[in-house]
């Protein structure tokens, strides 16, 4: 009888980790311009940020009216999508996952960011357009 209740949990265990581990799809990160998810009032307003992606590389647009925009390396691990670089002599650090192919969602817990781009919500939906 023991030995059947230590078979079921080990059963059970085993199944348990083979589903979880079906739920670790790894989503799609395509080269391109990627646009916030605004609602429809907020697509009027905010115009930035936006990211652009080619393969390992990344520019953020922060500021239209600025020629100078964050750039630097994209260092992907499974469905997590880090931006590194330095700008006006200090390091940031944007921090993405994937939620779907080719959208990202934006973690700030784990981002170092400059201070004044308030812009940066935690949890902002980021997709590949074609525009």
């Amino acid at each position: 009888m023991e030995n059947s209740r230590h078979f079921s949990l080990f059963f059970f265990v085993v199944i348990l980790m083979l589903l979880s581990g079906c739920n670790d799809k790894t989503f799609s990160l395509d080269s391109g311009r990627y646009v916030p998810d605004y609602t429809k009032d907020e697509k009027d307003i905010n115009i930035v940020p936006y990211i652009f992606i080619d393969k390992d590389k990344f520019s953020i647009i922060q500021d239209i009216a600025v020629s100078y925009q964050p750039s630097g390396t994209l260092i992907r691990k499974g469905n997590e999508v880090v931006m590194e670089t330095v700008f006006a002599d200090e390091s940031y650090k944007w921090v993405f996952t994937l939620v779907d192919n080719n959208k990202l969602k934006f973690v700030l817990k784990k981002s170092v960011i400059p201070n004044n781009h308030f812009e940066w919500e935690d949890g902002r939906l980021f997709s590949l357009t074609d525009e």
